[in-house]
């Protein structure tokens, strides 16, 4: 049976409760207890708004591949699948990484050759 509890209040609209089986007041806090969740709370946050910059960066890269594949669809009259084997294939070819080379088919329209 829970004699007292204290609230600390999140963002996004959560509440971390800290529940005691015995009376007191409930200003009289843990302040450690607190102090390390809310530096759980701070790596959290952290590790999320690292995860939406990756994720927003994946995201861009992805459309500019999808636009190559586009590219190559059109003007080697090609399936999507084919396009992106092209494009797979060179960037492994030519060692460069598929997004790059993708910005270089957007900029010139075409499948940039094996450097001699």
């Amino acid at each position: 049976m829970t004699r007292s509890s204290t609230s600390v209040p999140e963002p996004v609209h959560e509440a971390h409760a800290i529940h005691t089986s015995e009376p007191r007041p409930a200003v009289d806090v843990d302040l450690t207890e607190t102090e390390q969740f809310i530096l759980e709370m701070l790596e959290r946050l952290d590790a999320a708004d690292t995860e939406a910059a990756h994720l927003r960066r994946a995201l861009g890269h992805s459309r500019d591949i999808g636009a190559a594949i586009g590219v190559l669809m059109a003007m080697k009259k090609v399936t999507r699948d084919e396009a992106f084997e092209l494009l797979r294939r060179a960037s492994q070819d030519q060692n460069r990484k598929l997004h790059e080379l993708s910005l270089d088919v957007l900029s010139t329209g075409e499948l940039p050759c094996r450097p001699s």
